[in-house]
């Protein structure tokens, strides 16, 4: 793939909606405490590939990815728990809750995060593509 070709699929994960929207699978219902809404307000969203992994889920901004979740596992606490450092974590409120300022931090984050990924990737690209240029001149 040429990295003029690669296209960086970009959701915007840090809208509860969004993070809602990837549940498509997720096997404990609302009567659970770990239900969807609530793994999506603790900053989770579905990371599933299939009957497998039904409960992997990772968070938007830390990127901690987490399976085997119980039906009465808070999603809070697990978080709280498994990533104490994550920014999202530490403000512990939902998004309805944020102050202003404390959303665009979040925002500002999630989309530095997001930034270093993809030029992560445009770098691996980069270097498989000189890494062949180099076998090619060798071989003259």
């Amino acid at each position: 793939m040429k990295a003029t070709e690669m296209r960086v699929e970009s959701k915007i994960l840090y809208s509860v909606d969004e993070r809602l929207k990837t549940f498509t699978n997720w096997p404990f219902d609302d009567k659970n405490k770990c239900n969807v809404r609530n793994m999506a307000e603790a900053g989770f969203y579905s990371v599933s590939t299939g009957d497998e992994d039904a409960d992997a889920a990772k968070c938007f901004l830390c990127g901690k990815e987490l399976d085997g979740w119980e039906a009465s596992d808070d999603p809070w606490a697990e978080h709280k728990s498994h990533a104490p450092k994550c920014a999202f974590v530490q403000l512990g409120k939902k998004e309805d809750d944020l102050l202003f300022s404390e959303f665009l931090s979040v925002v500002k984050q999630y989309m530095t995060n997001e930034l270093k990924q993809s030029a992560d990737t445009f770098k691996d690209l980069i270097d498989q593509k000189a890494k062949a240029v180099r076998r090619s001149c060798l071989k003259l």
